[in-house]
């Protein structure tokens, strides 16, 4: 190990994963710090699980963040911790999300020159953080924008159990506002917000599409993703699938496989964080 700079990776899911595989060759990694507590005092690939407040008794060069929380996590490595700001580099949102939206906007690019019409939709926009690009990339066009504002619904959840995809919980990722959102994208005027529970949300759109997100996590909320959107992509047109290769949302990659066998659909994994699928109509 002599010269690697030591690491901790702060994420011990598949963002730790990633950037440990990609990484192993820069920097020896000594430990894995998570907010979870239900990951404390458990190993990653041998490396400890750690609590935030244990980072002090490690010696260590710099702490990489590896999820999707990095301004959280940024937040409380430098105000709670005390953490030098030079001793934290925020991997997942300088490198990760760029493959994604470097795709994206190559997928843009494509449907301008291809002429391709339709408008742009994302189900499941969290913080809207990846709708923010797509409003950017398709700036002319309307973007629906479908989430329940209130993180996973009981029912969904009851299908993921009964199904064994994950360990997720109702109410998860319910830190987010429509105004948060909207802060976010450079053409407002263009955003079409539907809360609620999808399909039901999408009663009254009338639209085709060009470019369709799905990062809903789940089984039954990617399946209904593809039920309405793929039938309404134009020829040329394009649905991103988030988490297609996630360690925790195993029913995403279900959903995609069953719907696509019995449809015909075409997809493409690529490399970005959890793995997204691409299907190209």
């Amino acid at each position: 190990m002599a010269g690697k700079s030591k690491a901790i990776l702060f994420g011990a899911g598949d963002g730790g994963l990633r950037v440990h595989y990609m990484l192993s060759q820069q920097f020896e990694v000594i430990a894995f710090v998570d907010n979870d507590t239900s990951k404390q005092g458990s190993t990653l690939l041998s490396k400890p699980v750690i609590a935030p407040q244990a980072i002090a008794s490690f010696e260590y060069d710099v702490i990489i963040i590896a999820n999707i929380h990095g301004k959280a996590v940024y937040k409380q490595l430098t105000e709670d911790l005390q953490i030098n700001k030079e001793n934290i580099i925020d991997y997942y949102h300088n490198q990760m999300l760029d493959e994604r939206i470097a795709t994206l906007r190559q997928v843009a690019d494509e449907i301008y020159e291809n002429g391709v019409r339709g408008n742009v939709a994302e189900l499941g926009v969290f913080q809207g953080e990846f709708a923010k690009y797509m409003n950017e990339s398709f700036y002319d066009r309307k973007l629906y924008l479908f989430d329940t504002f209130s993180g996973f619904n009981e029912k969904d959840i009851r299908i993921e159990q009964a199904g064994h995809h994950s360990d997720s919980r109702t109410g998860e990722f319910e830190n987010t506002t429509v105004e948060l959102v909207m802060s976010k994208m450079a053409h407002k005027d263009n955003c079409i917000v539907k809360q609620g529970y999808f399909p039901e949300s999408a009663i009254g759109v009338e639209d085709t599409f060009a470019f369709v997100s799905l990062d809903v996590d789940l089984y039954a909320p990617i399946l209904e993703g593809l039920k309405y959107f793929y039938p309404r992509l134009e020829s040329g047109g394009y649905i991103f699938v988030h988490d297609y290769n996630s360690t925790r949302y195993q029913g995403v990659k279900k959903a995609v496989r069953e719907y696509c066998k019995e449809h015909g659909a075409k997809y493409v994994p690529i490399s970005d964080l959890c793995g997204s699928a691409v299907i190209m109509k």
